[in-house]
């Protein structure tokens, strides 16, 4: 009977790895590559924070579209109320200014925080009208009202609020 003749080695090695057996490569036995699971209809993209944070709220609030994922307008209140303030429509639109601000950069400037207030109230007095609704400074009541932190210079701890 004639010897059976073996096919080649490279033959030898596909077949194992499309049977899943796995095939003697020069450092060992090597296994097939894993499958990856089937797809199940269209998967919406996810970001970093929500890898992290899986119980954050799926919707920004409306109102608020620059808003950080974990703050509520009912975290403002309570810090107004902490801090004696009765929350007007013009706190509000403070505290989405220094969001709409925070959007655009992620550490503004104190600068750029107090023009975007400034043009903003300018009919209703500017910085005076702002301090006269946020004593502690609009701009470190404002970030604290809106969930942000204050850029740095926002605070002198000798003094008090600067900005």
């Amino acid at each position: 009977m004639p010897a059976k003749k073996r096919a080649p080695k490279a033959v030898r090695k596909r077949a194992a790895l499309r049977a899943g057996v796995g095939a003697r490569g020069k450092t060992g036995w090597k296994t097939a590559p894993p499958t990856p699971p089937p797809v199940r209809g269209p998967v919406a993209p996810r970001t970093m924070y929500d890898i992290l944070h899986p119980n954050a709220k799926a919707a920004p609030d409306p109102d608020f579209r620059d808003a950080p994922y974990d703050w509520t307008p009912a975290h403002a209140r309570a810090l107004a109320a902490e801090a004696g303030l009765r929350l007007t429509d013009d706190h509000w639109e403070v505290v989405r200014v220094l969001q709409g601000c925070y959007q655009d950069e992620v550490s503004p400037r104190v600068r750029l925080l107090r023009d975007a207030l400034v043009a903003r109230f300018s009919s209703k007095g500017g910085m005076k009208y702002l301090f006269e609704i946020l004593p502690r400074g609009p701009i470190t009541q404002g970030c604290a009202l809106a969930g942000l932190k204050p850029p740095t210079g926002a605070k002198d701890l000798s003094y008090g609020s600067v900005a």
